[in-house]
Protein backbone atom coordinates (compact mmCIF):
# COMPACT_ATOMS: atom_id res chain seq x y z
CA UNK A 1 0.00 0.00 0.00
CA UNK A 2 1.20 3.49 -0.90
CA UNK A 3 0.07 6.34 1.39
CA UNK A 4 -0.55 9.75 -0.12
CA UNK A 5 -1.10 12.61 2.31
CA UNK A 6 -2.28 16.13 1.53
CA UNK A 7 -1.31 18.44 4.39
CA UNK A 8 -2.54 21.93 5.11
CA UNK A 9 0.27 24.36 4.31
CA UNK A 10 -0.18 25.98 7.73
CA UNK A 11 0.58 22.76 9.61
CA UNK A 12 3.99 22.22 11.16
CA UNK A 13 6.09 19.14 10.46
CA UNK A 14 5.20 17.53 13.79
CA UNK A 15 1.44 17.85 13.11
CA UNK A 16 1.87 16.39 9.62
CA UNK A 17 3.86 13.47 11.03
CA UNK A 18 1.17 12.91 13.68
CA UNK A 19 -1.55 12.56 11.02
CA UNK A 20 0.61 10.23 8.95
CA UNK A 21 1.41 8.11 12.01
CA UNK A 22 -2.26 7.66 12.81
CA UNK A 23 -2.99 6.62 9.23
CA UNK A 24 -0.01 4.27 9.35
CA UNK A 25 -1.45 2.72 12.52
CA UNK A 26 -4.80 2.32 10.79
CA UNK A 27 -3.13 0.36 8.01
CA UNK A 28 -1.14 -1.69 10.54
CA UNK A 29 -4.38 -2.70 12.27
CA UNK A 30 -5.41 -4.49 9.07
CA UNK A 31 -2.75 -7.13 9.80
CA UNK A 32 -1.69 -8.19 6.32
CA UNK A 33 -1.36 -4.70 4.80
CA UNK A 34 2.11 -3.18 4.40
CA UNK A 35 2.93 0.46 3.72
CA UNK A 36 5.66 0.54 1.10
CA UNK A 37 6.09 4.32 1.02
CA UNK A 38 4.55 7.71 1.82
CA UNK A 39 4.18 10.67 -0.54
CA UNK A 40 3.29 14.00 1.05
CA UNK A 41 2.06 17.23 -0.50
CA UNK A 42 1.54 20.51 1.35
CA UNK A 43 -1.10 22.83 -0.01
CA UNK A 44 -4.79 23.08 -0.97
CA UNK A 45 -6.91 20.30 -2.43
CA UNK A 46 -7.74 20.28 -6.14
CA UNK A 47 -11.30 19.69 -7.47
CA UNK A 48 -10.23 17.16 -10.11
CA UNK A 49 -7.68 14.98 -8.31
CA UNK A 50 -7.61 16.13 -4.63
CA UNK A 51 -3.79 16.19 -4.74
CA UNK A 52 -2.27 18.53 -7.33
CA UNK A 53 -1.95 17.32 -10.93
CA UNK A 54 1.84 17.39 -10.64
CA UNK A 55 1.75 15.28 -7.47
CA UNK A 56 -0.71 12.88 -9.14
CA UNK A 57 1.80 12.42 -11.98
CA UNK A 58 4.52 11.85 -9.36
CA UNK A 59 2.41 9.09 -7.78
CA UNK A 60 1.82 7.58 -11.22
CA UNK A 61 5.56 7.64 -11.90
CA UNK A 62 6.17 5.88 -8.58
CA UNK A 63 3.68 3.18 -9.55
CA UNK A 64 5.52 2.45 -12.79
CA UNK A 65 8.60 1.43 -10.80
CA UNK A 66 7.08 -0.18 -7.69
CA UNK A 67 4.61 -2.97 -7.07
CA UNK A 68 1.59 -1.45 -5.29
CA UNK A 69 -1.95 -2.81 -5.14
CA UNK A 70 -3.65 0.02 -3.20
CA UNK A 71 -3.06 3.78 -3.14
CA UNK A 72 -4.59 5.25 0.01
CA UNK A 73 -5.19 9.00 0.15
CA UNK A 74 -5.35 10.37 3.69
CA UNK A 75 -8.45 12.45 3.07
CA UNK A 76 -12.05 12.12 1.88
CA UNK A 77 -12.32 12.03 -1.91
CA UNK A 78 -15.31 12.99 -4.01
CA UNK A 79 -16.49 10.34 -6.51
CA UNK A 80 -15.04 12.44 -9.34
CA UNK A 81 -11.63 12.75 -7.65
CA UNK A 82 -11.44 9.01 -7.03
CA UNK A 83 -12.55 8.32 -10.61
CA UNK A 84 -9.88 10.60 -12.08
CA UNK A 85 -7.07 9.17 -9.95
CA UNK A 86 -8.16 5.58 -10.64
CA UNK A 87 -8.31 6.21 -14.38
CA UNK A 88 -4.81 7.71 -14.31
CA UNK A 89 -3.33 4.84 -12.29
CA UNK A 90 -5.13 2.13 -14.28
CA UNK A 91 -3.08 3.13 -17.30
CA UNK A 92 -0.14 1.74 -15.32
CA UNK A 93 -1.79 -1.10 -13.41
CA UNK A 94 -5.43 -2.00 -14.24
CA UNK A 95 -5.77 -3.88 -10.94
CA UNK A 96 -4.79 -1.00 -8.65
CA UNK A 97 -7.34 0.37 -6.18
CA UNK A 98 -7.64 3.95 -4.92
CA UNK A 99 -8.88 4.30 -1.36
CA UNK A 100 -9.56 7.34 0.74
CA UNK A 101 -9.76 7.56 4.52
CA UNK A 102 -13.33 6.27 4.59
CA UNK A 103 -12.45 3.22 2.48
CA UNK A 104 -9.54 2.45 4.82
CA UNK A 105 -11.66 2.72 7.97
CA UNK A 106 -14.44 0.61 6.43
CA UNK A 107 -11.92 -2.08 5.46
CA UNK A 108 -10.74 -2.19 9.08
CA UNK A 109 -14.34 -2.25 10.30
CA UNK A 110 -14.98 -5.28 8.08
CA UNK A 111 -12.18 -7.19 9.80
CA UNK A 112 -13.68 -6.63 13.26
CA UNK A 113 -17.41 -6.97 12.48
CA UNK A 114 -18.91 -10.21 13.77
CA UNK A 115 -22.61 -9.52 14.29
CA UNK A 116 -25.23 -9.14 11.57
CA UNK A 117 -25.93 -5.61 12.78
CA UNK A 118 -22.30 -4.46 12.45
CA UNK A 119 -21.97 -6.01 9.01
CA UNK A 120 -25.15 -4.31 7.83
CA UNK A 121 -23.98 -0.97 9.19
CA UNK A 122 -20.69 -1.32 7.32
CA UNK A 123 -22.58 -2.17 4.11
CA UNK A 124 -24.77 0.90 4.55
CA UNK A 125 -21.78 3.17 5.20
CA UNK A 126 -19.95 1.75 2.17
CA UNK A 127 -22.96 2.22 -0.13
CA UNK A 128 -23.46 5.77 1.07
CA UNK A 129 -19.80 6.53 0.50
CA UNK A 130 -19.40 4.88 -2.90
CA UNK A 131 -22.89 5.20 -4.35
CA UNK A 132 -23.80 2.93 -7.28
CA UNK A 133 -20.07 2.44 -8.04
CA UNK A 134 -20.00 -0.19 -5.29
CA UNK A 135 -21.90 -2.50 -7.66
CA UNK A 136 -19.52 -2.11 -10.58
CA UNK A 137 -20.32 1.35 -11.81
CA UNK A 138 -17.16 3.42 -12.23
CA UNK A 139 -14.79 2.94 -15.11
CA UNK A 140 -17.83 1.69 -17.08
CA UNK A 141 -18.86 5.33 -17.35
CA UNK A 142 -15.81 6.10 -19.45
CA UNK A 143 -16.55 3.26 -21.87
CA UNK A 144 -20.14 4.02 -22.81
CA UNK A 145 -21.18 2.78 -26.21
CA UNK A 146 -23.65 4.22 -28.69
CA UNK A 147 -23.98 7.54 -30.39
CA UNK A 148 -26.31 10.51 -30.31
CA UNK A 149 -29.90 9.46 -30.02
CA UNK A 150 -29.02 5.85 -29.26
CA UNK A 151 -29.07 3.84 -26.07
CA UNK A 152 -25.54 2.51 -25.52
CA UNK A 153 -24.46 -0.53 -23.55
CA UNK A 154 -22.71 1.66 -20.98
CA UNK A 155 -25.79 3.77 -20.38
CA UNK A 156 -27.93 0.67 -19.89
CA UNK A 157 -25.35 -0.75 -17.48
CA UNK A 158 -25.34 2.48 -15.51
CA UNK A 159 -29.11 2.43 -15.13
CA UNK A 160 -29.02 -1.20 -14.00
CA UNK A 161 -26.40 -0.41 -11.39
CA UNK A 162 -28.42 2.55 -10.12
CA UNK A 163 -31.54 0.42 -9.75
CA UNK A 164 -29.60 -2.33 -8.00
CA UNK A 165 -28.04 0.29 -5.71
CA UNK A 166 -31.46 1.69 -4.76
CA UNK A 167 -32.83 -1.80 -4.05
CA UNK A 168 -29.85 -2.73 -1.91
CA UNK A 169 -29.94 0.58 -0.04
CA UNK A 170 -33.58 0.00 0.80
CA UNK A 171 -33.01 -3.62 1.82
CA UNK A 172 -30.08 -2.82 4.11
CA UNK A 173 -31.76 0.30 5.54
CA UNK A 174 -34.93 -1.69 6.28
CA UNK A 175 -32.95 -4.43 8.05
CA UNK A 176 -31.03 -1.88 10.13
CA UNK A 177 -34.29 -0.08 10.97
CA UNK A 178 -35.71 -3.40 12.18
CA UNK A 179 -32.62 -4.02 14.34
CA UNK A 180 -32.68 -0.43 15.60
CA UNK A 181 -36.33 -0.76 16.60
CA UNK A 182 -35.47 -4.00 18.40
CA UNK A 183 -32.59 -2.33 20.24
CA UNK A 184 -34.84 0.59 21.19
CA UNK A 185 -37.37 -1.85 22.61
CA UNK A 186 -34.64 -3.59 24.61
CA UNK A 187 -33.46 -0.24 26.00
CA UNK A 188 -37.04 0.79 26.78
CA UNK A 189 -37.72 -2.55 28.47
CA UNK A 190 -34.62 -2.13 30.65
CA UNK A 191 -35.81 1.34 31.66
CA UNK A 192 -39.30 0.04 32.43
CA UNK A 193 -37.72 -2.64 34.62
CA UNK A 194 -35.79 0.04 36.48
CA UNK A 195 -32.42 -1.07 35.05
CA UNK A 196 -29.98 1.80 34.69
CA UNK A 197 -27.13 1.87 32.20
CA UNK A 198 -23.50 2.93 32.04
CA UNK A 199 -21.97 3.43 28.59
CA UNK A 200 -18.23 3.37 27.88
CA UNK A 201 -17.01 5.60 25.04
CA UNK A 202 -13.67 7.02 23.99
CA UNK A 203 -11.01 7.37 21.34
CA UNK A 204 -10.08 4.06 19.80
CA UNK A 205 -7.40 2.14 21.72
CA UNK A 206 -7.94 4.11 24.96
CA UNK A 207 -8.65 0.94 26.96
CA UNK A 208 -12.44 0.93 26.87
CA UNK A 209 -12.77 -2.83 26.60
CA UNK A 210 -10.27 -3.41 29.42
CA UNK A 211 -12.41 -1.22 31.67
CA UNK A 212 -15.57 -2.97 30.46
CA UNK A 213 -14.07 -6.38 31.30
CA UNK A 214 -12.98 -5.13 34.73
CA UNK A 215 -16.41 -3.76 35.63
CA UNK A 216 -18.42 -6.70 34.29
CA UNK A 217 -15.99 -9.59 34.93
CA UNK A 218 -16.08 -10.46 31.24
CA UNK A 219 -13.23 -11.49 28.99
CA UNK A 220 -13.91 -9.69 25.75
CA UNK A 221 -11.09 -9.28 23.24
CA UNK A 222 -8.47 -6.71 24.26
CA UNK A 223 -5.99 -5.77 21.55
CA UNK A 224 -3.47 -3.00 21.11
CA UNK A 225 -5.13 -2.14 17.81
CA UNK A 226 -7.45 0.50 16.43
CA UNK A 227 -11.13 -0.47 16.25
CA UNK A 228 -10.58 -3.84 17.98
CA UNK A 229 -14.10 -3.31 19.39
CA UNK A 230 -16.76 -2.75 16.76
CA UNK A 231 -19.78 -4.74 17.84
CA UNK A 232 -21.63 -3.36 20.85
CA UNK A 233 -21.10 -5.46 24.00
CA UNK A 234 -23.38 -5.44 27.04
CA UNK A 235 -22.62 -6.71 30.54
CA UNK A 236 -23.77 -6.13 34.12
CA UNK A 237 -22.29 -4.89 37.36
CA UNK A 238 -23.84 -5.26 40.83
CA UNK A 239 -23.52 -2.11 42.94
CA UNK A 240 -23.99 -2.97 46.66
CA UNK A 241 -24.84 0.60 47.67
CA UNK A 242 -27.79 0.54 45.27
CA UNK A 243 -28.62 -3.08 46.02
CA UNK A 244 -29.22 -3.64 42.32
CA UNK A 245 -27.57 -4.48 39.02
CA UNK A 246 -26.60 -1.87 36.44
CA UNK A 247 -26.12 -2.56 32.71
CA UNK A 248 -22.73 -1.63 31.20
CA UNK A 249 -22.15 -1.23 27.43
CA UNK A 250 -18.96 -0.98 25.39
CA UNK A 251 -19.02 0.13 21.77
CA UNK A 252 -17.01 1.36 18.78
CA UNK A 253 -14.03 3.62 19.42
CA UNK A 254 -13.95 7.08 17.89
CA UNK A 255 -11.16 8.58 15.80
CA UNK A 256 -10.16 11.93 14.34
CA UNK A 257 -12.01 12.95 11.16
CA UNK A 258 -14.50 10.11 11.51
CA UNK A 259 -16.93 11.02 8.70
CA UNK A 260 -20.48 11.95 9.84
CA UNK A 261 -21.82 9.28 7.48
CA UNK A 262 -20.06 6.58 9.48
CA UNK A 263 -21.48 7.88 12.74
CA UNK A 264 -24.94 7.94 11.16
CA UNK A 265 -24.54 4.39 9.82
CA UNK A 266 -23.64 3.18 13.33
CA UNK A 267 -26.48 5.07 15.01
CA UNK A 268 -28.10 1.79 16.06
CA UNK A 269 -24.99 0.65 17.93
CA UNK A 270 -24.54 4.09 19.47
CA UNK A 271 -28.09 4.10 20.87
CA UNK A 272 -26.66 2.42 24.00
CA UNK A 273 -24.52 5.50 24.62
CA UNK A 274 -27.21 8.02 23.76
CA UNK A 275 -29.72 6.48 26.17
CA UNK A 276 -27.27 5.74 29.03
CA UNK A 277 -27.66 7.22 32.51
CA UNK A 278 -23.88 7.62 32.83
CA UNK A 279 -21.32 7.95 30.03
CA UNK A 280 -17.71 7.08 30.88
CA UNK A 281 -15.39 8.87 28.48
CA UNK A 282 -12.22 6.77 28.66
CA UNK A 283 -8.91 8.51 27.89
CA UNK A 284 -5.43 7.07 27.51
CA UNK A 285 -3.54 9.05 30.17
CA UNK A 286 -0.19 7.93 28.73
CA UNK A 287 -0.97 9.40 25.29
CA UNK A 288 0.89 12.64 24.60
CA UNK A 289 -1.96 13.70 22.30
CA UNK A 290 -4.68 13.07 24.89
CA UNK A 291 -6.08 16.63 24.85
CA UNK A 292 -6.59 16.59 21.09
CA UNK A 293 -8.30 13.20 21.33
CA UNK A 294 -10.51 14.38 24.20
CA UNK A 295 -11.73 17.19 21.91
CA UNK A 296 -12.45 14.71 19.11
CA UNK A 297 -14.62 12.56 21.37
CA UNK A 298 -16.33 15.61 22.88
CA UNK A 299 -17.34 16.80 19.41
CA UNK A 300 -18.84 13.39 18.59
CA UNK A 301 -20.70 13.24 21.93
CA UNK A 302 -22.08 16.66 21.08
CA UNK A 303 -23.22 15.38 17.65
CA UNK A 304 -24.97 12.50 19.42
CA UNK A 305 -26.64 15.05 21.71
CA UNK A 306 -25.39 13.32 24.87
CA UNK A 307 -26.04 15.58 27.85
CA UNK A 308 -22.83 16.89 29.49
CA UNK A 309 -24.13 16.13 33.00
CA UNK A 310 -24.04 12.41 32.17
CA UNK A 311 -20.32 12.40 31.32
CA UNK A 312 -17.44 11.31 33.57
CA UNK A 313 -13.84 11.63 32.31
CA UNK A 314 -11.89 8.44 33.05
CA UNK A 315 -8.14 8.75 32.63
CA UNK A 316 -7.02 5.16 32.11
CA UNK A 317 -3.51 3.63 31.93
CA UNK A 318 -2.07 5.68 34.80
CA UNK A 319 0.25 2.71 35.39
CA UNK A 320 1.96 3.74 32.13
CA UNK A 321 2.09 7.43 33.10
CA UNK A 322 3.72 7.68 36.56
CA UNK A 323 4.58 11.38 36.13
CA UNK A 324 1.06 12.41 35.18
CA UNK A 325 0.25 16.03 36.13
CA UNK A 326 -3.33 15.59 37.30
CA UNK A 327 -3.89 19.22 38.27
CA UNK A 328 -2.84 20.39 34.81
CA UNK A 329 -5.20 17.88 33.20
CA UNK A 330 -8.13 19.05 35.32
CA UNK A 331 -7.36 22.68 34.43
CA UNK A 332 -7.19 21.97 30.67
CA UNK A 333 -10.28 19.78 30.30
CA UNK A 334 -14.00 20.38 30.51
CA UNK A 335 -15.51 20.65 34.01
CA UNK A 336 -16.75 17.07 34.23
CA UNK A 337 -15.87 14.74 37.10
CA UNK A 338 -12.33 13.37 36.63
CA UNK A 339 -11.25 9.87 37.65
CA UNK A 340 -7.71 8.49 37.30
CA UNK A 341 -7.36 4.72 37.19
CA UNK A 342 -5.64 1.69 35.72
CA UNK A 343 -7.78 -1.08 34.29
CA UNK A 344 -4.69 -3.29 34.53
CA UNK A 345 -3.78 -2.76 38.21
CA UNK A 346 -7.37 -1.86 39.29
CA UNK A 347 -6.07 1.25 41.05
CA UNK A 348 -8.76 3.96 41.13
CA UNK A 349 -11.71 1.67 40.43
CA UNK A 350 -13.24 2.36 43.86
CA UNK A 351 -13.04 6.09 43.11
CA UNK A 352 -14.76 5.51 39.78
CA UNK A 353 -17.63 3.62 41.39
CA UNK A 354 -17.99 6.33 44.05
CA UNK A 355 -18.14 8.95 41.28
CA UNK A 356 -20.75 7.00 39.31
CA UNK A 357 -22.98 6.29 42.32
CA UNK A 358 -24.59 9.76 42.78
CA UNK A 359 -25.57 9.76 39.09
CA UNK A 360 -27.48 6.51 39.54
CA UNK A 361 -29.36 7.44 42.70
CA UNK A 362 -32.83 8.64 41.79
Amino acid sequence: MLLVSLANAKLGQSEIEKDITETWNLVASMGNAVVVDIIVQKGPSYPATYIGPGKAREVAEYLTHHSVDVVTVNGILTPNQKFNLTKMFWDINPKIEVWDRVDLILSIFSLHAHTTEAKLQISLARMRHMGPRIFGMGMVLSRQAGGIGTRGIGETNTELMKRHYKREMKRVTDEITHLTDSRRRQIENRKNMGLQTISIVGYTNAGKTSLFNLLTNKKNLVENALFATLDSAVGKIYIPQLERTVVVSDTIGFIKDLPPGLIEAFSSTLLESVSADVVLHVIDASDKDMFEKINVVEEILDQLKILPEKVVLVFNKIDAAPALDREKIIERTVPYPHVFLSAITHKGVDTLLATILPRLIK
